[in-house]
């Protein structure tokens, strides 16, 4: 008996080791994997009227909204449905190319969009724009916190372009300057704004896992401080921001995957942060923050594979958000059994030769 409790916590220290101030060190090689559909309670499917984007960058669901962050080869916009996935509108924007990213503020019934790294385009939630707002500072990314601060993301660059006062965040009203945090580090010179910087959990805690960093901060609200949460040992396959290349190099890192260079699909549902790397590993991987276990998936439900990089595109509460192509679903059913009536209902209606998005919302076991 002593022996098998003692086995127990050795698995579980070679999993994680905490460290100073509360941060916890996982070693990314460390992991138990498993399969996806041990986690799924319930799946559902919503057809979405008039397909407008090709790729996705982010979802929000809010009230009786969807809205998608889309891109084409003309640059971005926001698609807003319904949630019976009936369309709404399409928001464009002129600078259609230097769209960044956009949040909802649930206080003031609020969606913003952000573009040029500093604009707020404010809109009504059915999309009826109130007004823009020019930031005096550097912005890829808004968090909001409560009715009166943000967390702002600047862009994470070396020069003036991407950073606040010599930092990547900040916590501020929109005019002034609270607290700074994220010291600035590394040699990128133009802003970058990554697939979903943030996500939060059902007590509305704030997890953040910024680009080419390896570590995941979670928000104190009380204390208005960001703190390091999860410190992620890849053992030098990733790619952080202090390693600075040429395009050339950069080119092949991608293309010989030599280093974990990205990260997709950073999500809350249940009570685990989920995330995609990308690279020199490609599986999807999820952390308990119960116990801070890691966790490793290649494929889906069925043992669906999602064409893109970036397969979640949102999440609520206990609910993951995949988007994917109508022929994408079909194909992948053709000769493979269906274990979810939701899709087996929807299967019949579907064309190998459609590229219509289904929005699949994925019940995570808790």
């Amino acid at each position: 008996m002593k022996t098998n409790i003692l086995l127990t916590l050795f698995i579980a220290c070679s999993f994680f080791c905490n460290g100073k101030n509360g941060v916890t060190r996982i070693d990314m090689s460390h992991y138990q994997t498993i399969c996806f559909d041990s986690l799924v309670t319930n799946i559902s499917c919503t057809k979405l009227e008039n397909k407008l984007f090709e790729q996705c960058i982010d979802m929000i669901q809010h009230k009786d909204f969807l809205y998608f962050m889309g891109s084409t080869i003309a640059g971005k916009s926001v698609t807003i449905y319904k949630n019976t996935g009936a369309f709404i509108k399409e928001l464009t924007f002129s600078d259609a190319l230097l769209v960044n990213s956009m949040c909802v503020i649930r206080e003031l019934e609020e969606l913003w969009v952000v573009s040029r790294f500093k604009i707020i385009n404010k809109f009504k939630l059915d999309g009826t724009l109130i007004k823009r707002v020019s930031l005096p500072f550097p912005c890829a990314n808004i968090i909001p916190t409560d009715k009166h601060d943000f967390l702002v993301y600047s862009g994470g660059t070396c020069n003036e372009r991407g950073n606040i006062e010599g930092h990547f965040m900040a916590l501020t009203d929109l005019k002034s300057i609270n607290k700074l945090f994220m010291p600035m580090q590394g040699k990128n010179e133009w802003p970058y704004t990554p697939y979903n910087l943030h996500t939060t959990d059902t007590n509305n805690n704030i997890f953040i896992f910024p680009p080419r960093i390896d570590t995941i901060y979670s928000y104190n609200f009380q204390q208005k401080e960001l703190y390091p949460l999860y410190s992620l040992d890849f053992h030098g396959d990733f790619l952080k921001s202090d390693k600075g290349f040429e395009d050339h190099e950069m080119h092949e890192i991608i293309t010989k995957r030599t280093y974990i260079h990205n990260r997709y699909s950073f999500y809350q549902a249940s009570g685990k942060l989920f995330f995609k790397l990308k690279g020199k590993r490609e599986d999807f991987c999820f952390i308990n923050l119960k116990d801070h276990l890691l966790y490793s998936f290649d494929r889906l439900f069925d043992q669906f594979q999602s064409r893109f990089i970036n397969p979640f595109v949102g999440s609520y509460k206990d609910k993951l958000y995949l988007l994917v192509w109508e022929k994408d679903l079909a194909e992948h059913y053709q000769n493979i059994k269906c274990n979810y009536p939701a899709i087996r209902k929807i299967l019949p209606s579907l064309s190998t030769d459609n590229s219509n998005w289904i929005l699949i919302t994925i019940d995570i076991k808790k």
